[in-house]
């Protein structure tokens, strides 16, 4: 047992130094990372992909829901899903034959 809590006791500090790091490149490239999230809130499409992307939405159901709620085709969708993963601006997880996006909140 003690093995377990001290393995659990090492993820713990180096998921906090992983945080630590992470805030720092933000804050680092605090000036770009505003400049590139007001480029995307200027797309309504971007806009709309992130807003819904919780992790809830199976990719179909997602390119579907953005497709109909922003009047664009889903080919049109589908690439800016694309786009916004490639940034590291969504996160896939897959279950079973489904993908599932969600909000990484690398602009947030």
């Amino acid at each position: 047992m003690k093995m377990v809590e001290e393995e659990i006791r090492l993820l713990r500090e180096i998921s906090c130094k992983l945080d630590q790091l992470i805030l720092l490149l933000k804050l680092s490239n605090k000036e770009k990372l505003e400049a590139f999230r007001i480029e995307i809130e200027k797309d309504a499409i971007f806009r709309r992909i992130l807003e819904v992307a919780d992790g809830t939405l199976s990719y179909s159901n997602l390119v579907r829901k953005v497709s109909e709620d922003t009047g664009t085709s889903e080919i049109t969708v589908k690439r800016k899903i694309s786009s916004l993963k490639d940034w590291g601006l969504l996160k896939a997880r897959r279950e079973g034959k489904e993908v599932y996006y969600e909000n990484s909140g690398l602009l947030d």
